[in-house]
C-alpha cells in the first residue's frame, strides 16, 4: 500500500499565550492558542468583539507592539522560519515580503499625507531593489490586478480622494505587492456594503488561487466564513473553543457558544415580530476570567465541573475539535 505523505502547514501557531501590561505576567488576553494553515488554504478566525482575535493574529506574526503586549509562550513557524527566534530587524524583512497584512480600517491604515503611489512604491522599495520606473510599473500592475479603475490616476491621489471600496483594494494591493506566502486579513469587509463585500472576497479568492498563498481572515461575520474559508476556528475569551472544516461546523457545531452565534444570525424566515436570539452576558475581561470554563457564566449547559476546571480542546477523530465538557450531540 502506498503511503501518502502528510502535507506540512505553511504557517503554524502552537500554544500561543499573550499578556498585556507594563511587564510580562499581566492580564492574559490570548491563552494557549494553536492552529495551522496550508498553502492555498483559508482559515477563518471568528468570535465576538473583544474575544482576542486581532491581538492573537498580530501576535502570531509578532506584529503586536511590545510592550504593552508580551508573548508568554508559544511556537510560531512560517515555512522554515522560526518567528520566535528572529530579531526585530530580521522580522522587518519578513513583514511585507513573506507576510502581507490587510488591517481593519482602510482610512486609518493608509497615510493621509502621502499619495497612493508613494505608499505602494515604498512597500516595494523596502524589499526589492527596483528603479522608480520599475516600482511604478509594479504598483500599476497590482492596482489593475485588484480591480482599481483608472490606476494611473489613482497613483497621484490621496486616500481621502478614494471611496471606501477603493481604499480597501489599495490596502490589498499593498499587502500583496511583494507576493507574500501568507496573508493576514483583519476584518477586510467591515463597513463595506454587501456588493463590495462580495467583490473583495472574490478578489482575495482569485489571488489566493493564483499566488498559492495561505490566508488567515479575522471576522465576526459567519456569512463571510461560509462563503470564503476552508476551515474555521471559533475564539472566546482568548481561547479557541471549537475548530473544524467549514462544512462540519455549519452542519454539526458542538460548542454551546458556536451554537449561540449561529442562532443569532437573522434569517428571512424569522417573523418580523420575533426578537433575534442573543447570548446573555458579555465576553469577560482578561482580568475577570472565571476559574473554570470562560463561557460558563453564559452557558445554558454549564455544570459544577465546568465551574471548577477549564475544558481542553479535544479532537473527535475527524478533524473537529471542541473545548467543552458537555458538547451538543449530533446524530
Amino acid at each position: 500500500m502506498t503511503t501518502v505523505p502528510m502535507r506540512q502547514p505553511l504557517f503554524a501557531v502552537d500554544h500561543l499565550s499573550v499578556s498585556f501590561g507594563r511587564n510580562p505576567g499581566g492580564a492574559r488576553v490570548v491563552d494557549g492558542v494553536s492552529f495551522s494553515v496550508e498553502a492555498g488554504q483559508t482559515l477563518g478566525i471568528v468570535g465576538e468583539s473583544g474575544c482576542g482575535k486581532s491581538v492573537m493574529a498580530m501576535s502570531a506574526i509578532r506584529l503586536q507592539a511590545s510592550p504593552p503586549s508580551h508573548i508568554e509562550s508559544g511556537r510560531l513557524r512560517l515555512d522554515e522560519l522560526d518567528l520566535m527566534a528572529m530579531s526585530r530587524s530580521a522580522l522587518r524583512e519578513v513583514w511585507g515580503k513573506r507576510i502581507g497584512v490587510v488591517f481593519q480600517d482602510p482610512m486609518t491604515s493608509l497615510n493621509p499625507t502621502f499619495t497612493i503611489g508613494d505608499q505602494l512604491r515604498e512597500a516595494v522599495s523596502l524589499h526589492e531593489k527596483l528603479t522608480r520606473t520599475q516600482q511604478n510599473e509594479r504598483a500599476l500592475q497590482m492596482l489593475k490586478r485588484v480591480g482599481v479603475n483608472a490606476p494611473e490616476r489613482r497613483l497621484s491621489q490621496y486616500p481621502h480622494e478614494l471611496s471606501g471600496g477603493l481604499r480597501q483594494r489599495v490596502l490589498i494591493a499593498m499587502a500583496l505587492i511583494c507576493k507574500p506566502q501568507l496573508l493576514i486579513a483583519d476584518e477586510p469587509t467591515t463597513a463595506l456594503d454587501v456588493t463590495l463585500q462580495a467583490q473583495i472576497l472574490d478578489l482575495l479568492r482569485s489571488l489566493r488561487d493564483e499566488l498559492g498563498m495561505a490566508i488567515v481572515i479575522i471576522t465576526h461575520d459567519l456569512g463571510v466564513v461560509a462563503s470564503f474559508c476552508d476551515r474555521v476556528a471559533v475564539m472566546y475569551a482568548g481561547e479557541i473553543v471549537e475548530s473544524a472544516s467549514v462544512r462540519d461546523l455549519y452542519t454539526a457545531a458542538k460548542h454551546p457558544y458556536t451554537r449561540g452565534l449561529f442562532a443569532a444570525i437573522p434569517r428571512l424566515s424569522t417573523p418580523r415580530t420575533d426578537r433575534l436570539a442573543v447570548i446573555d452576558g458579555r465576553v469577560p475581561a482578561a482580568e475577570d476570567r472565571p476559574k473554570g470554563c470562560a463561557f460558563g457564566p453564559r452557558c445554558p449547559r454549564v455544570s459544577d465541573r465546568c465551574k471548577s476546571s477549564p475544558p481542553p480542546l479535544t479532537p473527535d477523530g475527524s478533524g473537529h475539535q471542541v473545548a467543552c465538557f458537555h458538547p451538543v450531540a449530533h446524530p
